[in-house]
């Protein structure tokens, strides 16, 4: 009995991690209720992620409201400008839907306004896990999604289907009622996320000067484990 209680049996260990999982599904969806918080709140969701969940570093809590106050500001952003951009182009395609006077090359303009949906989509995988690792201006931070989208296009891929199946892993939480769905799902997307988003993260990391503590151990930080 000692032994399965134990904090450090995988099992116990599963437990804390699935915990940890509801626990950051909560504050998120709490973080998301106003709206225009959703940006601020993704990011820390993935900081959270990667930190907490993937390599066991400080809690869920402290971590989550510290980026979330750290990247308040660039994140509500960059979410406004993509939300609302992201909608006019829905508004355009369903206009093209419904006016006579465009029929001839509306599949033309509805099909290029459904590609650049696409390609916000795509820079939208990377654009807030991006903010929540480096202090770069919101241009330089666009660039480089924009770039890390087309340039790690199997991981692009990756990325779309984790969050395709998370939303609508949230959107039958919501119709079904099945509030241990909210309770998990944005966790453990939030978890897997982290593996692809890692491999791709790591090729963009400044490389730093070694350091060692006094008993002579080199100090790793946790991103580069």
């Amino acid at each position: 009995m000692s032994k399965f209680l134990n904090s450090d049996n995988a099992v116990m260990r599963a437990l804390s991690k699935i915990f940890d999982m509801g626990w950051l599904s909560l504050i998120y969806l709490v973080f998301c209720l106003p709206v225009f918080t959703i940006g601020a709140a993704t990011t820390s969701l993935y900081y959270v992620s990667a930190k907490v969940l993937r390599h066991n570093r400080s809690y869920v809590w402290r971590e989550f409201w510290h980026s979330f106050k750290d990247n308040f500001r660039q994140s509500t952003i960059v979410w406004v400008i993509m939300a609302l951009v992201y909608l006019l182009l829905a508004w355009n395609i369903q206009i093209m839907g419904i006016t006579d006077e465009a029929s001839e090359y509306g599949g033309y303009f509805a099909g290029a306004y459904l590609a650049m949906m696409v390609i916000i989509a795509c820079i939208g995988c990377y654009v807030f896990p991006i903010m929540s690792r480096f202090q770069m201006k919101i241009t330089h931070i666009l660039r480089l999604s924009l770039y890390c989208a087309f340039r790690h296009i199997i991981h692009t891929v990756l990325l779309l289907a984790i969050l395709i199946l998370a939303g609508l892993g949230i959107y039958l939480g919501i119709y079904t009622q099945i509030i241990l769905m909210l309770l998990i799902v944005p966790g453990l997307a939030g978890f897997l996320y982290t593996f692809p988003m890692e491999h791709v993260m790591r090729k963009y990391m400044p490389k730093q000067e070694k350091r060692y503590t006094e008993d002579g151990e080199e100090i790793v930080e946790w991103y580069n484990e």
